[in-house]
Formats: C-alpha cells, sequence, structure tokens
C-alpha cells in the first residue's frame, strides 16, 4: 500500500503549479498589436542619443527632465548644450567670463538632473551669433536621434508664431524635434482675442 506524505504532496504541488505556470507563459499568444502601435513603440526605444539645448530657464530644466525620462529605458546619452550667443559687434573669440561662469552653472544643473534619472550626459558649450546656428552646428557634429526643446512664452498674442530659435530648428534640424511649451504661469494672463 502506498502511503502518502505531507511534504511530498506539497512538492508534487508545487511541481504541478511550476511546470503549467512555465507550459502557460511559454504557449501564451500576446496581443496583436496594430501597425501604428509599433512603429511608435519601434521609433521611440530608438532614441539612443538626445540633444538637449539649455539655459537658464526653468523650461530648460523640464526639457533636460523630459529627455531623461525619453531616454532612460534605451539608456540614451544626453547632449546638454549651453550656446553663449555673442554679438556681430565682438568676435566670436572675445572673453566673455561672466557668459561662461554662467554656461558652466546651468550645464551643471543639467547633469544633476540627468544624474537624479541615472542617465548619462555630457556637456557642450558653444559661441554662435545666434542660438539656432549654434545649436544646429553641434546637432551636425553629435548626430543625436532627437532634439528636446523647452521653451517658455510669457505673453499670448492672438496668431503669434514661434520663437526665432524654435521655428528655425523645427525648419531646419537634422532630425527629430520635441518642443516642451512649458505652460503659462497663473499670474501672466492672455491677452483678450
Amino acid at each position: 500500500m502506498v502511503q502518502l506524505h505531507p511534504i511530498g504532496i506539497l512538492l508534487a504541488l508545487i511541481f504541478v503549479t511550476a511546470i503549467s505556470s512555465l507550459f502557460f507563459w511559454m504557449f501564451r499568444v500576446p496581443p496583436v498589436l496594430p501597425l501604428p502601435v509599433v512603429k511608435v513603440r519601434r521609433s521611440v526605444s530608438a532614441l539612443h542619443k538626445i540633444l538637449v539645448p539649455i539655459g537658464e530657464s526653468i523650461p530648460s530644466e523640464r526639457a533636460v527632465e523630459l529627455a531623461c525620462r525619453l531616454g532612460h529605458d534605451q539608456k540614451a546619452e544626453l547632449v546638454l548644450v549651453h550656446v553663449i550667443t555673442v554679438p556681430y559687434s565682438m568676435s566670436l573669440d572675445t572673453a566673455l567670463p561672466v557668459q561662461e561662469k554662467s554656461a558652466h552653472k546651468v550645464l551643471e544643473l543639467g547633469c544633476q538632473i540627468a544624474e537624479q534619472f541615472k542617465v548619462h550626459a555630457h556637456t557642450r558649450i558653444i559661441r554662435a551669433r545666434q542660438a539656432a546656428e549654434g545649436i544646429l552646428q553641434v546637432a551636425r557634429e553629435e548626430q543625436p536621434d532627437a532634439i528636446v526643446l523647452g521653451v517658455g512664452i510669457k505673453t499670448r498674442v492672438p496668431g503669434a508664431d514661434w520663437g526665432r530659435t524654435t521655428s528655425d530648428l523645427l525648419r531646419r534640424a537634422p532630425c527629430e524635434v520635441i518642443v516642451d511649451k512649458v505652460p503659462m504661469s497663473a499670474d501672466v494672463m492672455p491677452l483678450a482675442a
């Protein structure tokens, strides 16, 4: 006569449960996704290098955070760039210690934000006559998959266009441009139409 031991029964149940779970996992059919959904997921997962132009503003800090969130799963590299705009009346290599100190401070803050998300970031300071030209130069050199641009609009004029830098980047960037417009603060009311 076969005698059943409680430990033997428990081990048999654990074994049957484990094998059943394994077979269920192996033979389950994943849900069928529409092709556009698959393409969108693939395009976001293709972001391996993201360029983020930053300055001394909340929109720039939010752009760094957004880029970190977009690139975190892919372990994307962030390129944080600050453009020092040099007036036409000065040489491009003129010493601008105040602007350079400010640039280092802003980039350091951007790196601290990236560290919070455990995203690798490196920084660049570039001098240009216009911000868009400097950003586009870095984009050509670094070849990012996307540019994440934070913009803030202080006043809303009906029919107003984007700022010059944003418009230039949207037209001329060699990669995808993601614009994060920071909402207007409560103290800045839109003008009546």
